[in-house]
């Protein structure tokens, strides 16, 4: 079960709060959910009290499906990709160098080319 079957219709909101440490105040980040701002400051005033709550505002949700296009790899398939992966850095360094070399042949061309 999802997170989003439960609260579906609901949205979240993040607060920022005063809440009481010992003998000091600090404050912190908590997150509710409500059908809209006005349900989310009642029930965070009714937490934390009238002057401990500093901010409220929504959170603007991007829901993305991970967990469906996700596989887990064994040790031997993540070995095989670790070594696929170092292949293709080495490649690309290769190229780099030989780019390198490349344009500092080319500078020495310029440099003989030009008149004394």
């Amino acid at each position: 079960m999802r997170i989003n079957e439960i609260t579906d219709g609901l949205k979240p909101f993040t607060a920022t709060v005063r809440v009481k440490n010992g003998t000091n105040f600090i404050t912190a980040k908590t997150l509710v959910f409500a059908d809209g701002l006005s349900q989310a400051k009642a029930m965070l005033l009714h937490m934390y009290g009238q002057s401990s709550v500093l901010s409220i505002s929504e959170v603007q949700q991007q829901v993305e499906e991970t967990q469906s296009g996700t596989k887990t790899l064994s040790s031997a398939e993540l070995a095989v990709k670790s070594m696929s992966d170092q292949a293709k850095r080495l490649t690309d360094q290769a190229k780099q160098m030989k780019a390198r070399q490349a344009l500092a042949k080319a500078q020495q061309r310029v440099v003989r080319a030009m008149p004394s």
